[in-house]
């Protein structure tokens, strides 16, 4: 299987098999030189080349690509510096004094965080469920909702293990308790499918730097028609109406979404997230989600009789397709994921115990053979060691 993106728009593919989309997404050549023309001019130029009116322009240039592809109107957006920053600011709009929470116990800790802390200053309930394998992580969210809920915080997909969350399940059930629902999109947000409006979620946030192939310091808040309305716990200048109007003493926050921006962010890197929001958009989500999965099961059939097998078996519902969890009976997978990059040039993750794949629109055929190839040798090499 060939790539659907010409592997030459990235020059890490020339060197080594890059399986780790999932951690540090690589960048698109066009989304670079995008980035650079911008850095460039700003950089030498200032002012000059950058007026107030086009510093809100790039902005709203990516608010109109970020709502295409999460599924939601341009003013329910805003542009963060950070996924961590708006689920912060998610959790800090929905949280209570007495709020009762139900997280995923393995989430990115971002996800969890805010609630932690928001348990030392006040009487906030957590209640978690565990992502197990040959369990339904999904019903388990769903039974752990009951009449006290307030919010469900978890990744649509969890980093570690792939896991798929049934987001519209869930917010069903939150709904119907009177709960709110923070989903952080950051691992499917360019793989797949994500449309906001079909998951009923009331935030939806993203980061920029991993399958949406941008570089850090730009992320994606979303938020549904009343939660827009509200007052941001923090506020910085950039929420205003009239940001460039500078009125120090009036606080007229923006009527959208915007009123959530606080400050001045790396703007190349918005610019550089426009540019592969748009060429993963025109590559259709479905189309990449399609291509990993294809991968992923020539994967896993080949690395069976090595002894690995997946977290969550791609028949499963949950499984989601472009991020693999593989696991071995006897091998450590970090003893595994250092091997594979010192003597093999294949970069993958060691993540909950798991040696985790990530499968992007510039994989082919050849990344698998690499991997199988690796994960062959490796399992002689333990033979030999144990004769």
């Amino acid at each position: 299987m060939d790539s659907l993106i010409a592997r030459s728009e990235y020059a890490a593919l020339d060197s080594c098999v890059y399986l780790n989309q999932a951690a540090l997404g690589l960048i698109p050549t066009r989304s670079m030189s995008a980035m650079l023309r911008f850095m460039s001019e700003v950089a030498q130029y200032g002012n000059l080349r950058l007026s107030d009116e086009e510093e809100i322009r790039v902005l709203d240039q990516l608010r109109l690509a970020a709502a295409s592809l999460l599924g939601t109107p341009p003013a329910s957006v805003a542009i963060t510096g950070g996924a961590s920053e708006a689920l912060a600011q998610a959790a800090a709009l929905v949280g209570t004094i007495d709020a009762s929470v139900v997280l995923v116990s393995s989430d990115f800790p971002s996800v969890s965080y805010p609630w932690l802390l928001a348990a030392q200053r006040s009487p906030t309930h957590i209640a978690t469920v565990d992502d197990r394998r040959g369990e339904d992580l999904t019903a388990c969210l769903v039974d752990a909702i009951d009449k006290t809920t307030t919010a469900v915080c978890f990744s649509a997909i969890q980093y570690g293990t792939g896991t798929k969350v049934d987001v519209r399940a869930v917010a069903d059930r939150a709904h119907e308790a009177g709960a709110r629902v923070i989903v952080d999109a950051t691992q499917i947000a360019g793989a797949a499918p994500v449309d906001m409006a079909s998951w009923n979620a009331d935030a939806v946030v993203c980061s920029g730097y991993k399958w949406l192939s941008s570089h850090g310091g730009a992320a994606l808040f979303a938020l549904d028609a009343e939660l827009v309305d509200e007052t941001p716990q923090l506020v910085g200048w950039k929420g205003t109406e009239h940001p460039f109007a500078f009125d120090a003493m009036s606080l007229s926050l923006a009527p959208d979404a915007r009123r959530f921006e606080m400050s001045t962010i790396a703007y190349a890197s918005a610019v550089g997230l426009c540019e592969s929001i748009t060429m993963l958009s025109d590559l259709d989500p479905r189309r990449i989600q399609a291509h990993a999965r294809s991968l992923a099961t020539s994967l896993v059939e080949r690395v069976a009789p090595l002894g690995w097998s997946p977290f969550r078996d791609l028949s499963d519902p949950a499984s989601s397709g472009h991020i693999v969890a593989l696991m071995h009976p006897t091998l450590s997978s970090g003893t595994v994921q250092r091997f594979l990059a010192a003597k093999h040039r294949v970069i993958c993750s060691d993540r909950n115990g798991c040696l985790r794949v990530s499968l992007h629109a510039y994989n082919d055929d050849s990344d698998i053979e690499a991997l199988v190839h690796g994960l062959a040798e490796v399992g002689a090499t333990a033979r030999a060691g144990q004769a």
